[in-house]
């Protein structure tokens, strides 16, 4: 047991030894076998569940009271199968972890499974089954997984339901499709589980479905309205139908012609237009899905030494070297391993799965075992924010995370990237060029992408010659559509 339990442990085992009340001399007590669980939990700093363990030997032992320190429990761990049956479970070995959970059952008659360890098994084992059936398009396998499993389409795992809804859809399913995207708005509660729904659902939803989905956004998020509403009118854009919630202003697009962004009619949703948006903001400052991250070379040193005899990181760790990030994210489901986790984190970015990398990598910062681990497993995390448009949050995070300069110069060159974007769609063009400017200056790289929308930024502002100055630069290095319909705005 650690020499020091959280200050959060300490008060919650403090407040229910408390609300138990004191026993006098206890009549029965739990046996070594009994505080076997617990300890385990203690072992591992999981708050939720030594509360959750404490109340179930309350009630099996009514005379007993647990110390005050809980500290004072240590003593023989009972069976040592614990750690390994939680392994296998990492490892992905389910039949083994079964196997031996039965086998320590009979060894200690005590002892049963804690309940939370026998869900962690089936649910894990459904994601990798899922998973696999994903990866290799068997639809009706998948569908039938995430049925008999609820626990799959969690907040948590709203991966699964984008999965699952991609499964519908290949079976000509559109409206069930359309039915498990509406079920996510309605469940949960965080913005970039909500703006990547909206995002997902677009694909199949009519502009009324859309509307729908933004307004149930909304309702479910109200702190994130205004992002909500520039996702729904982004979207709208993108099928050259007027901006639902737009402000009315004047702009120059990238086609190089002048566009009104028309107000919100009285039914909520205005007639098809023709009109032509800004480059949407994920096309200039996220990286494509096949971008490869790997762990630093030096984060890589120091986890090496727990390669030996730990069958469940090795396979992981195959798994990444190889680019298979679908096998690797099975075989690190579930896993309290922090290694695993870390290294699972790496897998869900370079999967394209960055809510499950931004969870991942938060544990890996706040349980990190060296200092070479907190600083990669920080700069994966703020990738992984950025990939969702976490622009803000990144920046705050950024400002106090351990990063390498490579690191820090390459996050905030993407703050600055899609502080710059936003600012031009917000048309506030002034910060836009601002932001660009900066951006160039901390890189040393000028982005093409972001001059011609800085040559546009000031096109808009009337400094039409500033604007063509660039335009025929970048025409000068690389003639393009982009830059002969720049250079033809008249």
């Amino acid at each position: 047991m650690p020499a020091d339990l959280t200050p959060g442990l300490r008060a919650a085992a403090l407040a229910l030894v408390l609300s138990l009340g004191a026993a006098g001399a206890a009549a029965q007590e739990p046996s070594e076998s009994d505080l076997q669980a617990l300890r385990f939990y203690l072992e591992q700093d999981n708050e939720e569940a030594v509360t959750s363990e404490l109340r179930r030997l309350q009630r099996a032992f009514p005379d007993w009271t647990p110390p005050e320190d809980l500290e004072d429990l240590s003593g023989p761990a009972g069976p040592d199968s614990i750690d390994r049956i939680y392994a296998l479970i990492a490892d992905g070995d389910y039949e083994g972890a079964r196997q031996l959970i039965d086998e320590t059952d009979r060894a200690f008659p005590d002892w049963s499974p804690p309940a939370d360890m026998l869900t962690l098994l089936s649910v894990s084992e459904a994601q990798s089954e899922f998973d696999a059936a994903v990866a290799a398009d068997r639809a009706e396998t998948a569908i039938g997984i995430a049925r008999g499993v609820p626990a799959l389409l969690s907040c948590e795992r709203a991966n699964n339901a984008w999965e699952l809804a991609r499964m519908h859809l290949s079976l000509g399913e559109t409206d069930r499709a359309l039915s498990i995207y509406r079920s996510v708005l309605r469940t949960c509660t965080a913005p970039d589980i909500l703006v990547a729904t909206l995002e997902k659902a677009e694909a199949v939803a009519t502009l009324s479905e859309l509307a729908e989905f933004s307004d149930i956004a909304q309702a479910q998020a109200p702190e994130a309205t205004a992002r909500l509403r520039r996702t729904e009118d982004r979207l709208r854009a993108g099928r050259q139908a007027e901006p639902r919630w737009g402000n009315g202003e004047r702009r120059i697009d990238l086609d190089g012609e002048a566009t009104e962004a028309q107000r919100p009619t009285a039914g909520g949703t205005g007639p098809e237009t023709s009109l032509r948006p800004v480059d949407r903001p994920d096309t200039l400052t996220r990286r494509p899905a096949s971008a490869r991250r790997t762990p630093a070379p030096e984060t890589t040193a120091a986890t090496g030494a727990s390669r030996a005899g730990s069958g469940s990181l090795t396979g992981i760790e195959a798994a990444a070297e190889r680019g298979d990030w679908t096998q690797c994210l099975a075989l690190s489901a579930g896993s309290s391993n922090i290694r695993v986790i870390y290294q699972r984190g790496w897998c869900a970015y370079n999967a394209d799965r960055p809510m499950e990398a931004v969870a991942a990598f938060r544990q890996a910062v706040e349980r990190a075992p060296s200092a070479e681990v907190r600083t990669d497993a920080s700069f994966g995390l703020l990738l992984a924010m950025l990939q969702l448009d976490m622009t803000e949050q990144a920046a705050r995070v950024a400002a106090s995370a351990p990063l390498r300069q490579a690191q820090r110069i390459e996050i905030e060159g993407q703050i600055l990237n899609q502080r710059g974007v936003r600012a031009y769609q917000r048309r506030d063009f002034a910060r836009a060029i601002a932001f660009f400017e900066e951006h160039e200056r901390l890189t040393g790289v000028t982005r093409r992408d972001l001059a011609l929308l800085k040559g546009y930024a000031l096109l808009n502002l009337g400094e039409r010659s500033a604007a063509r100055e660039i335009f025929l630069d970048l025409h000068s290095q690389l003639a393009t559509p982009e830059t002969r319909r720049a250079l033809s705005v008249p």
